[in-house]
Parts: C-alpha cells; sequence; structure tokens
C-alpha cells in the first residue's frame, strides 16, 4: 500500500510540475517557458501544489522578453506578486503590459485592481500601443450583459519562445490557489495566439462602453490542434451539446468511450441530458464520469440536475468547501467510438466557462479544445488521483459528509 501510494504522489508531482512539458530552463540560461497542462490543488488535498499557476505565470512575466508584450485578460484580481511582476516587466524591460478586468464587486479586487491601473497606466481609448489596466462597465461584460469571467494571459515573446498563450481556470486570489483545484494550460501557437489576441481586441473595443451589448459575441476558431470558442452565444448556439452530440460511443466493452467533466458550476440541462443519453445508448458502452462543486441556485435546475445525474453517470464526486473544484473542463476518450467521425481520439475542453445558462448567454467567456493524446491523459490524471480520489459521493450516494 505504501508503495502504491507513493506511486499515486509521484504521478500527482508531474501532472502538477506539466507531465508533458519542456523544461523550465534551456543550456546557457536561456529561458524556455514550460508548456502542457498544470493543475493546483487545495492545501486539504495535500498541500505543496497551491501555488503551481501562480508561479508559472510569475516566471513567464519575468522572463518576457525586452520590448515585448504582455495582455491578461481576469475577473478577479486580489495578487500583489503577480501586480509586482507586472510592473517589473514593464518598467525594467520595457514590456508593454495591457489588462483587461471584470468590474468587480468585490472591494479588495477593486483596491488591486486600482493599484495596478497607478503603477501601469490607465486604458484610455485611441492609446492602444502603450501599457494600460482598463475594466469593462459595472454589471456588464465587454462584449455580454454578464460579467467578464475570463482568464488568460497572453506573452508575443517569452525567453525563446513566441507567441504564448496560457488559458487558466484560476482567478489571481489566494482562495483560488489554497480552497480550489485549478488548471491551466500553456502552449506556444503563433495561429491561436492571434485567435486570442483578435478577441481580446474585441474585448478592449468594449471597455468604458456606453451602449448595452448584444449578448451576441459567438466565435469558433481553428488552429491546427487547437480551437477557440467564445460567449456570450445568442440564439440557440451550445458549442459542449454540440459536441457532444458528435460522439458516438463505443460497442466493443472492453474499448469503452470515456467522457469525464469536471466543473464549478453544472447546470447546464442540455448538456446533462446529452451525457445521461450517451451513457443509456443501447449496445453502447459510454462511461460518463462528473466531479462538480454546485448546480447554481436556481432550485427547479437542482432537482432537474440531480435527477439526471443521478442515472446518467457512472460516477459522481462532489468538491465543495475547503477542495472546492474551480476547473472547468471535458476529457473526450473515444476508446473504439469515435468524435466528428474519427476513432481512437483523445480531446481536452477547457476554460473559464462553467455549464451555466448565464456563461454561456450573457458572460465573456473562452472553451479552448486541445486535440493531444498526452495532455488529455495529464487531463484525466488531475481527474481521477486528485478530485476523484479526494471528494465526497454527492448525498444519493450516501456520502454523510455531501451537501445537498
Amino acid at each position: 500500500m505504501a508503495s502504491l501510494r507513493s506511486l499515486v504522489l509521484t504521478l500527482l508531482a508531474a501532472s502538477v510540475l506539466g507531465g508533458t512539458a519542456t523544461s523550465a530552463h534551456a543550456s546557457g540560461g536561456t529561458y524556455t517557458p514550460a508548456q502542457g497542462a498544470l493543475f493546483s490543488r487545495p492545501t486539504a488535498a495535500g498541500a505543496g501544489s497551491e501555488n503551481v499557476i501562480r508561479d508559472h505565470l510569475i516566471a513567464l512575466i519575468d522572463h518576457a522578453s525586452p520590448g515585448s508584450s504582455i495582455k491578461v485578460a481576469m475577473y478577479l484580481w486580489r495578487d500583489k506578486a503577480i501586480t509586482d511582476a507586472l510592473v517589473r516587466a514593464k518598467n525594467r524591460r520595457k514590456v508593454t503590459v495591457q489588462v483587461i478586468m471584470n468590474n468587480s464587486l468585490d472591494s479588495d479586487s477593486q483596491e488591486h485592481f486600482k493599484d495596478l491601473r497607478k503603477r501601469i497606466g490607465t486604458y484610455r481609448p485611441g492609446f492602444t500601443e502603450t501599457s494600460w489596466a482598463g475594466e469593462c462597465v459595472r454589471t456588464w461584460g465587454c462584449l455580454g450583459t454578464g460579467i467578464h469571467h475570463n482568464k488568460f494571459f497572453l506573452f508575443s515573446r517569452v525567453g525563446k519562445a513566441k507567441d504564448v498563450v496560457v488559458q487558466s481556470s484560476a482567478n489571481l486570489t489566494l482562495e483560488e490557489r489554497t480552497e480550489f483545484w485549478n488548471n491551466a494550460y500553456t502552449v506556444a501557437d503563433s495561429g491561436l495566439y492571434g485567435i486570442y489576441d483578435s478577441y481580446f481586441e474585441r474585448l478592449r473595443e468594449g471597455v468604458g462602453r456606453v451602449t448595452t451589448p448584444d449578448d451576441d459575441a459567438y466565435t469558433h476558431a481553428v488552429s491546427g490542434r487547437h480551437q477557440l470558442y467564445t460567449t456570450p452565444s445568442a440564439g440557440t448556439t451550445d458549442p459542449i451539446s454540440d459536441v457532444l452530440d458528435q460522439i458516438v460511443c463505443s460497442t466493443d466493452p472492453k474499448k469503452p468511450t470515456r467522457i469525464r467533466v469536471a466543473m464549478f458550476k453544472f447546470g447546464l440541462i442540455p448538456v446533462a441530458e446529452r451525457l445521461a443519453a450517451l451513457k443509456a445508448t443501447e449496445g453502447g458502452h459510454c462511461r460518463v464520469r462528473v466531479v462538480y462543486g454546485n448546480f447554481g441556485t436556481n432550485l427547479a435546475t437542482v432537482f432537474r440536475m440531480e435527477a439526471i445525474l443521478r442515472k446518467g453517470t457512472n460516477l459522481a464526486r462532489v468538491c465543495e468547501g475547503l477542495m472546492t473544484v474551480h476547473s472547468k473542463y471535458m476529457t473526450i476518450d473515444t476508446g473504439a467510438g469515435s468524435f466528428e467521425g474519427v476513432t481512437q481520439r483523445k480531446v481536452v475542453f477547457t476554460g473559464s466557462f462553467n455549464y451555466m445558462p448565464y456563461d454561456l448567454r450573457r458572460n465573456d467567456e473562452t472553451v479552448l479544445r486541445i486535440d493531444d493524446r498526452k495532455v488529455h491523459d495529464q487531463y484525466v490524471l488531475d481527474f481521477e488521483k486528485g478530485m476523484v480520489a479526494r471528494c465526497s459521493k454527492p448525498w444519493w450516494k450516501g456520502d454523510r459528509f455531501a451537501t445537498r
């Protein structure tokens, strides 16, 4: 048992450090940013990895090349160390720093944002090439009538790498590190960088807007093995439901199709219904496993989600309290089944987007699709050896520690 526990801890450590990531420093002292997935665990799940994502971001900022640019889109900001690192980059290496924030009602976040804005400059329309910090209009996002919920960083050059994208589920707060499960994915991809940069510019145009957003900002763009979806989505478009509609379950019980969802807020009933339908496919073998934080505050939605997941999952876990899941990802392993007509695929969908109607129709959000077998396996390790191993069964499974 001790040797098994040691193996699990070793695998988790590899996952936290990026698994498929390249080494942090190349020979000759030239910095090469680690690429791949990173996972932070709450302190209650075992101290040691709480700061992994934050430390990675600071390292990237501190190694941003002179004269390069850093662009940040963030929901909550209460991290002086990140602020200080950005100011160092601006003042010492003439890095252009641009930050778009949600106009938060959180007073602590507001104070940190004001400090950042004072130290790097205030956004002014027409001065797009300088350093600045701007925020969406209060009560709106920059593109939707909900909130600006994004969590990504763009680096034009870091050491040896150009066009680096970091998509995270984590806000820049202490509790995100000590109480929540989070993930971040880093890649140097010029095409994907350009897609995110165009989206950032659309967000920038919404800073200080005076007209009500039309909640119609859905886009879908492709760069090789990466695809980006943005919301709010008007009408009936639902990218996650559309993805699930493209899955055909395996007919081989030895090579089942496996779908895993780790979600902070899960109240998008069409998605839950599709997961349940896949599990129930006659003659098919789809395995559905869900880890969630909550179903939202609408009681009708809560009861409906409970009813669907009770029968529609092979496994469910609730990660709440001091071990809250804050990640928002889904993994697909087709096994002998198929996705988009292709067999033996492994795909990850991650980002800032909770599976909630409000997030889909009103919020500024991103969903990043990653077609990569090794990255998929990193996420599965976080899911199975991290959250499933440590979180409670839901109340309907009889776990006395789970709440309704």
